[in-house]
């Protein structure tokens, strides 16, 4: 079955959508040892540390004064104060932080070790160097008891409360991934059973959209989108000629979602959209008089995402 489809911007041939078999993989739930594997990353969230007053041992944090020398010289990068130091958690040197182990408060130690042969630092790599250490502090974990009053810090009554609610939300999050990868594929197979030819002013919305996607993540590493590229020596054009295949999937698939909507009566209600726009209100705390402008500017965009999810849904629901 084909079914014929034209708008301003697009035109395609759809193939079948409905009772396809791509594949649907069973839920599962989350297992025990996956359960109690994320109980073990709660407590490690709310690990804390106090002072001890024994001697350092793997495990504890010493805060360091360090100065690291080369034939008596300090050298560049090789200097730091009031430095928290994890004793085991090889993130210094090889052999640096074993040697900081049975130190107590106000303790001077020199460090001897080498600088592994392959260090980025071409003065410092195969070189010995001593670094003069002063211990200011000796730290050791202490590790919340998994119990009643651990749940309580959560907003919640009891462990068993924990464990429900944590089942609850790592069950959600595994039928969500399990959906957006089937839904992928099954968008992907009717793709490529049509034919859609997307305009050039879809393609492009379709690939600034890329861009900014990335221009937002190269932004959480303090860069921005001229400096990315110089560092992968490409030119704007090179890059968004690069994301053309990305792009026109992503517009393919848009469109596609379109027409389902379209074709099968799917709307977003008023009352979603409402209810929507409430819960960014809430989740953001938007102030009345900042709200009106805020919902004017995005009502769009809400109803648009409501009807992707819905229109989404329908896929899975009446795929196999």
């Amino acid at each position: 079955m084909v079914l014929v489809y034209e708008s301003e911007n697009i035109k395609m041939n759809v193939s079948n959508y409905k009772n396809l078999n791509v594949g649907k993989k069973e839920f599962t739930p989350a297992t025990e040892e996956e359960m109690n594997q994320e109980l073990n990353n709660l407590l490690k969230s709310k690990i804390t540390y106090k002072e001890k007053e024994g001697k350092s041992a793997l495990g504890d944090t010493v805060n360091i004064d360090y100065k690291g020398l080369l034939d008596d010289v300090p050298f560049e990068g090789g200097t730091a104060e009031k430095y928290d130091l994890g004793l085991g958690s090889g993130s210094f040197i090889p052999g640096f932080e074993e040697q900081l182990v049975g130190y107590s408060k106000g303790d001077d130690v020199d460090v001897h070790v080498t600088f592994p042969e392959q260090y980025h630092a071409e003065n410092l790599a195969g070189k010995a160097v001593v670094f003069k250490c002063h211990i200011h502090e000796v730290k050791e974990k202490v590790t919340p008891e998994l119990n009643d009053e651990f749940a309580k810090g959560f907003g919640l009554d009891s462990l068993e409360q924990l464990k429900n609610e944590l089942a609850r939300q790592m069950n959600a999050k595994k039928k969500n991934d399990l959906d957006n990868e089937y839904l992928g594929r099954l968008i992907k197979n009717i793709v490529d059973n049509s034919e859609i030819e997307v305009s050039d002013e879809v393609m492009k919305k379709s690939v600034d959209e890329i861009y900014a996607y990335y221009e937002s993540q190269v932004a959480q590493y303090g860069l921005n989108m001229d400096s990315y590229l110089a560092m992968q020596q490409m030119s704007v054009e090179d890059f968004r000629n690069q994301l053309a295949d990305q792009a026109m999937a992503q517009a393919k698939g848009d469109q596609l979602l379109e027409y389902v909507a379209e074709n099968e009566n799917i709307v977003a209600s008023d009352e979603e959209v409402e209810r929507e726009l409430s819960m960014y209100q809430n989740y953001y705390q938007i102030p009345d008089e900042e709200f009106k402008k805020f919902k004017e500017e995005r009502l769009e965009d809400v109803k648009a995402d409501i009807l992707r999810r819905k229109t989404a849904l329908f896929l899975i629901e009446n795929n196999n």
